[in-house]
């Protein structure tokens, strides 16, 4: 087998390195695979290929990629986008996909970048998505199928239907960004074609028009005539933009009501993974006020090192109040802990296989504690049930872990756990956690990503979403369906199959005598999720968008239930990197887009000279320096970032300076009685910033504290709010009327600050080192 003829390598060998590329074979290593290859079926290879040359192949399937996709494009009836960020080593990276839709019912999914981001801000996607535009059209014109046929970028805008991506604020502000570049392109097309039928009188007629209007902005035909050519020229092309854009409204104004909303149909869609997690910490955030509203025990506090530290050294003071604020217990915070000590994402913390093995000795098989260290959907309800269901065990192992030690003592993380299996209320919000995982989370997530759902349209869900908040409803009605004696999945689970796992829910009936609390936790976490549900699946409302569009228009803007392309794809880069630390990105996109797209099909068809300008753009592209661009650019917007913030700050700092400057030149009430209605609402707001400033930062006592701005709005309000604060200072111990005193002159209390930047730390600092 002859790896090159004449020099140049073969297509049939290009597209073998293509494959084994794609199957994950190192760059370097292709050459000694196509040996081991030969040598299994008895083939001799003559030549071999460098690693340079298979870097470049796999470009240039990325480029045909790029070829094919425009092209199919042109042949879809609507194209849905998706997308989804996140960092890795400090660096923004987004993901992006399509979907090409045809009313036949035809949906073909296509991997099309990931891409590194200044930031994650709305109008950087939006630049994003032109980017990728711009360069998949420029590739294809420049091909030899496009100079015989070029294609116009603004098809990509006109096919564009749908838009999937989660709920963020980000996401639906990028949505709205993309809808208007939508109807920009859209009025220019039009603009352009009403134009070009126009009669050279009519149209010398409209331009004049508009450059008489231009002129009389600018001063007059004096002041045009005085403007340099380059000027000129720069307000000639606006003038044609102008001219093209009220031409284009105009066209657009004229089609029926049919047209226009086939012309402007754009449907966003959410993931609903998300709606899933976010009702899921909807629950959880309602489940919590349970216990404050009853008046009874709530979960114990699984403070971080520091903070108890700081609780126990001095419960009574600002210090250890702040810390207890700020720390929190439950369910959430245990099996996040627990995740931590058991399966962390760092693989040097945490047991790990000391963990599994202990479980394999015990039950005869390895166990994986559920993913909670790195958020993955539907992990807090999974280990809330791992650690029910095996709650006795994990007691033991946490013991075993302890006893193995010289110290025989728990680290601090440890301690936390092992305190939060110990504690009733704890296990209460477990047990609502894991029947919330079982009759909703796991049945919801089985329709929307589970067999056959790669079919489904999310565009057809919204019965299915009412059919959940009703079933939510039920459960609210008559918790006997989850908690009685003849409880069963046929009533208690969502889509009546099977549970999950049948263990979780006997492990909850067999621990239900000894958590009194169990009924109302589960109803409070029940009702906190509908709230949040139906909050998140609003697109779905009567007389929405998606609710209103045709059998024909649901098939054009089709849309995955999830955005598990664009998360897998980002999961991919991740693994990418750390296997291929020096794998330019570009490299990496042509990898997916060949591997994803099924391009080598594409390849198959194209011609010798389509082949030869694919190998020449892939040198071109190979030596442009584009990774080193990207990472200029990166850096230069970063510094900008970074100049802009400093500014802020420094405008900050001295606009708190000269309040506290102002603040301490201020001559307080000696009485209640100065406090009088002729006040006015700024010597009021001065006041009580006083107070706030140099007495309540002092004595830290919650409840007698100023309350914020917003909690007295009114003059009345304000009058006797600063009233009861004067009184509360003329009641101060002479140490802390000193330690006022000091404040108002700047004299911080040395080990108060230490003790602040110590203990007032939010996150956990615990080490999981013996």
């Amino acid at each position: 087998m002859r790896l090159k003829k004449h020099g140049i390598i073969t297509s049939a060998a290009r597209a073998t390195v293509r494959e084994l590329v794609a199957l994950g074979v190192p760059v370097k290593k292709v050459n000694r695979v196509l040996a081991v290859l030969a040598r299994l079926t008895g083939v001799t290879v003559i030549g071999s290929i460098d690693g340079r040359s298979v870097r470049r192949i796999v470009l240039e399937g990325g480029i045909a990629a790029r070829i094919q996709l425009v092209e199919e494009i042109r042949d879809a009836d609507g194209i849905t986008l998706s997308g989804d960020g996140t960092s890795h080593r400090k660096i923004n990276y987004h993901a992006r996909h399509a979907y090409l839709n045809k009313v036949d019912g035809t949906h073909t999914r296509r991997f099309l970048s990931v891409n590194t981001e200044a930031n994650h801000t709305s109008e950087t996607q939006l630049a994003g998505w032109k980017d990728i535009v711009t360069d998949l059209y420029d590739t294809y014109n420049a091909s030899p199928r496009g100079q015989l046929t070029p294609a116009d970028p603004r098809n990509f805008t006109a096919k564009m239907r749908g838009f999937n991506t989660d709920h963020a604020e980000d996401q639906k502000k990028t949505f709205r960004l993309m809808e208007q570049w939508k109807e920009e392109q859209d009025r220019e097309v039009r603009g352009q074609r009403a134009m070009a039928d126009l009669t050279s009188d009519e149209l010398l007629y409209v331009l004049a028009e508009e450059t008489a209007a231009v002129a009389m902005n600018l001063g007059g035909i004096q002041v045009w005539e005085t403007l340099s050519p380059e000027v000129r020229a720069e307000h000639h092309d606006a003038i044609i933009r102008a001219t093209r854009r009220k031409l284009g409204e105009a066209a657009f104004a004229a089609l029926s009501d049919m047209e226009k909303r086939h012309a402007s149909l754009f449907v966003h869609s959410f993931c609903c993974m998300h709606k899933d997690l976010n009702a899921f910490k909807g629950g959880n955030k309602e489940m919590t006020t349970y216990w404050n509203d009853a008046g009874v025990t709530p979960p114990v506090l699984l403070m971080n090192r520091d903070n108890d530290a700081a609780a126990r050294a001095a419960p009574a003071s600002s210090a250890g109040n702040r810390a207890k604020e700020i720390s929190i217990g439950g369910a959430a915070k245990l099996v996040e802990l627990s995740g931590a000590v058991l399966n962390h994402k760092d693989d040097k913390k945490g047991h790990h296989d000391s963990y599994r093995w202990f479980f394999e000795f015990v039950l005869g098989f390895l166990v994986r504690f559920p993913d909670t260290s790195n958020v993955r959907f539907g992990s807090l309800g999974d280990a809330a049930s791992e650690l029910l269901v095996r709650h006795p065990l994990y007691i033991e192992y946490l013991e075993h872990s302890r006893d193995r030690k010289v110290t025989a003592r728990f680290n601090h993380l440890e301690s936390n756990v092992y305190k939060g299996l110990k504690d009733r209320p704890t296990i209460t919000e477990l047990c609502a956690f894991a029947l919330y995982s079982q009759a909703i989370s796991h049945p919801y997530l089985r329709k929307v990503r589970g067999p056959g759902s790669t079919t489904l349209n999310h565009l057809n869900l919204g019965p299915f979403h009412v059919h959940v908040c009703e079933h939510i409803q039920r459960i609210i009605d008559q918790p006997t369906l989850l908690l009685g004696p003849e409880a069963s999945y046929e009533l208690g689970a969502l889509d009546g199959q099977p549970w999950e796992r049948p263990e979780a829910i006997t492990a909850v009936h067999r621990l239900r005598p000894l958590l009194p609390h169990l009924e109302p936790v589960m109803v409070r976490f029940f009702r906190g999720a509908l709230k949040t549900k139906v909050r998140f699946t609003r697109e779905f409302a009567p007389g929405g968008t998606i609710s209103t569009l045709s059998v024909v228009e649901k098939e054009e803007a089709w849309a995955r239930p999830t955005n598990d392309d664009n998360e897998g794809a980002l999961g991919r880069l991740r693994v990418s990197k750390r296997a291929a630390p020096s794998q330019t990105l570009a490299s990496h996109n042509a990898q997916e887009q060949y591997k994803f797209n099924d391009t080598q099909v594409f390849i198959d068809t194209l011609s010798p000279q389509e082949h030869r300008f694919i190998m020449e753009r892939a040198r071109l592209e190979d030596a442009s320096g584009s990774e080193k661009a990207h990472r200029v650019a990166q850096i230069k917007a970063d510094r900008i970032a970074s100049a802009a913030k400093r500014d802020r700050t420094a405008a900050q700092k001295a606009k708190k300076d000269d309040k506290q400057q102002k603040l301490r030149r201020l001559t307080c009430i000696k009485t209640s009685a100065d406090v009088t209605p002729s006040m006015t609402n700024p010597v009021l707001d001065l006041h009580l910033d006083w107070h706030r400033t140099f007495v309540d930062s002092v004595t830290g006592a919650q409840a007698s504290r100023v309350p914020m701005k917003s909690a007295a709005k009114l003059k009345d309000q304000k009058i006797v709010v600063l009233k009861e604060a004067v009184d509360r200072y003329n009641e101060l111990s002479p140490e802390l009327l000193e330690a006022v005193a000091r404040k108002i002159r700047g004299v911080e209390d040395e080990q108060e600050s230490e003790c602040e930047a110590d203990w007032y730390c939010e996150s956990d600092g615990d080490e999981l080192e013996d």
